[in-house]
């Protein structure tokens, strides 16, 4: 097993990872361009869209804010779920099991493989949608790989990739592309703690800093993964999302999760409040509106997701143990 590989173990626990579909044998032609996107890229009065009043919520794979929307976008193994102005929409097509989704500010970037009965190949390897998943554009590894980890810089698009099995172009290890996937680096991870890793997330400006949570803090890289230095104290994060002048971390503290805004310049921490979990259930995933970062959104193991607009002041909950009507 390679440095790379050992240092990026990334366990289904923290990401809960689904069950696969299977290969489709006709294939449908993906957009080569942005040009042949979708123009309606709303939500509301998008016929791609329908509400959904009631529901379960399963095999999370990711959050963020697509398309530079004030809407909450969450890929499931079965296709996106949106949040909305209090409202909850599902797409009526293309309900792919979407992995390693990343939010940018002009759509999505995801991995993973088609809805059953698709016309697509399996895998999907990288794509990228520009109109909410209504079309998709294909940025190289179709039919070959599936990154289940993967993060996309908001707006700077600099795409990370672990790359769990060699594939024709990559090794084992983590690689980045600064020019949407049609050339890539290795990062060579130095610094990194030999243990399990959870998330891994791009600083939504910088396109040279990434960093990536493990039990022993979150480990921060300013120069594409090459090197690493522990930017928390030593404590198990288990997820994390980067803001312009901040990260805000979820940890677990004496058995009881917390939350954590600390300044990327001087380290300085403010503790946040925490709404009411159940007794072991702890914060899994994590987003933060790049339009106002006082609003946050994050979902548990068990399946709670809340929302704060005031930087932790008060939280709604807007899905109970998965269900977004309760």
């Amino acid at each position: 097993m390679t440095k790379m590989t050992k240092a990026i173990i990334i366990t289904s626990s923290i990401l809960l990872l689904s069950a696969c579909s299977s290969s489709n044998e006709k294939e449908q032609a993906f957009i080569t361009s942005k040009e042949q996107a979708k123009s309606n890229v709303s939500v509301t009065n998008n016929p791609f869209f329908q509400e959904k009043k009631e529901g379960k919520i399963e095999h999370l794979h990711g959050i963020g804010y697509a398309g530079n929307q004030n809407a909450i976008y969450f890929a499931t193994h079965e296709g996106l779920l949106v949040y909305q102005n209090n409202k909850w929409y599902e797409t009526i097509s293309n309900k792919h099991d979407y992995m390693g989704f990343s939010a940018t500010d002009d759509g999505f970037y995801s991995s993973g493989h088609p809805e059953e009965g698709s016309s697509l190949g399996n895998p999907l390897g990288l794509v990228k949608s520009f109109d909410n998943g209504q079309t998709l554009m294909n940025l190289g590894f179709y039919k070959e790989s599936d990154f289940h980890y993967m993060t996309v810089g908001y707006k700077s698009h600099t795409i990370y990739v672990v790359n769990q099995e060699e594939n024709k172009t990559l090794g084992q290890g983590v690689f980045y592309s600064k020019d949407d996937g049609k050339t890539w680096s290795p990062s060579q991870l130095n610094g990194l703690p030999q243990t399990a890793a959870g998330t891994i997330a791009a600083h939504p400006t910088d396109e040279n800093m990434v960093g990536i949570s493990t039990s022993e803090g979150i480990f921060v890289s300013r120069d594409n993964g090459n090197t690493f230095e522990r930017f928390t104290r030593k404590i198990n994060t288990t997820t994390f999302a980067f803001q312009e002048k901040f990260i805000v971390f979820a940890a677990v503290e004496n058995d009881k999760p917390i939350l954590i805004k600390q300044s990327l310049d001087t380290k300085q921490e403010e503790v946040l409040s925490v709404p009411t979990l159940d007794e072991k259930d702890h914060i899994m995933y994590m987003a933060s509106n790049p339009k106002n970062e006082k609003e946050i959104v994050i979902a548990t193991m068990n399946g709670d997701i809340f929302m704060t607009k005031n930087n932790g002041e008060s939280w709604t909950r807007i899905a109970s143990k998965g269900k977004i009507n309760f």
